[in-house]
């Protein structure tokens, strides 16, 4: 079997009951967390303004938009996918040379299984499969130091999420990976130098396209089925060689997944801690501070 084949056997195979009381009680928590980030952006100026372009192009008002209102699911995907990540405030994941934001996928899947007209336990099945997906290839096919951003891997785990949210059989949600990770790779510019509006946005359009691409396999439309390892593939031009055996995977990576305490980057939690003890116990007072030393990684 292709990889592409594999991935697209463990969507048809999993189900709710796969899923540990442990990995439940996350995925809730992470719902909840992202639900609270998206609430917190809805004056963003970015957020207005895409708000402003859903609403001047309209579309079939099959999805709810955070806020109210609704609109087709590739643009309700776009839209509540920006609010979660705004604020930059919702969930982590670490792995080796990679960083994600799996709950970047919530918007999507939410599209998704409203449109398709499913209940909580699907809602936790679908974002269990993005979370899976997009942590599981972090792991083994980080592309940070090539140059692209976490957002490729992304492609991959919101067409799965959807595709298990719609109820795809094998064939269609192959064929919306095949197409998703075919065309959409991201560069990491986005969060490099002098940022922009698309710090926050370039995981919403990830999204939305490919609940869009998703959309079309669900139709029939076809993706290249050597997506992973065919001549120009993903491990060929962007990631390398890699294994992952999607027949042995679970649904408990979320269960290794971090929310945040601080609103600020990931990595400088455990800084930020560390200061405000350090102020508490030596009643610094900012007024008094010269200089600051820092060291970090690359």
């Amino acid at each position: 079997m292709t990889h592409v084949e594999q991935l697209s056997a463990f969507i048809a195979r999993v189900s709710y009951a796969d899923l540990s009381p442990a990995a439940v009680e996350q995925l809730k928590i992470r719902i909840l967390d992202s639900l609270g980030c998206a609430i917190g952006a809805l004056d963003g100026e970015p957020v207005r303004l895409i708000r402003a372009h859903v609403e001047e192009f309209g579309g079939a008002p099959r999805c709810t938009l955070i806020g109210g209102g609704a609109g087709p699911p590739d643009r309700a995907a776009l839209y509540n996918c920006a609010l979660v990540r705004y604020l930059d405030f919702n969930d982590s994941y670490i792995a080796p040379g990679e960083t994600c934001h799996p709950s970047d996928n919530l918007g999507a899947v939410l599209a998704a299984v409203e449109y398709a007209g499913g209940d909580g336990r699907g809602l936790l099945t679908a974002l269990a499969v993005a979370y899976q997906v997009q942590c599981r290839l972090s792991d083994v096919a980080p592309v940070r130091a090539k140059g692209f951003d976490h957002t490729t891997q992304g492609s991959y785990a919101v067409a799965a999420g959807v595709s298990k949210a719609l109820g795809l059989d094998p064939e269609r949600a192959a064929n919306a990976i095949a197409i998703s990770g075919t065309a959409f790779n991201a560069l990491r510019v986005t969060r490099t130098g002098p940022l922009s509006h698309w710090k926050g946005l370039a995981y919403p359009n990830t999204a939305a396209s490919c609940t869009h691409a998703t959309f079309l396999a669900a139709r029939g439309i076809t993706g290249p089925p050597l997506v992973f390892e065919g001549n120009k593939g993903f491990m060929e031009s962007i990631a390398g060689r890699f294994e992952i055996d999607w027949s042995r995977e679970d649904l408990e990576r979320v269960t290794r997944t971090s929310v945040k305490k601080y609103n600020a980057e990931f990595h400088s939690q455990s800084t930020l801690e560390g200061v405000l003890e350090l102020k508490a116990e030596h009643s610094i007072r900012p007024d008094e501070i010269e200089r600051i030393e820092i060291e970090t990684f690359d």
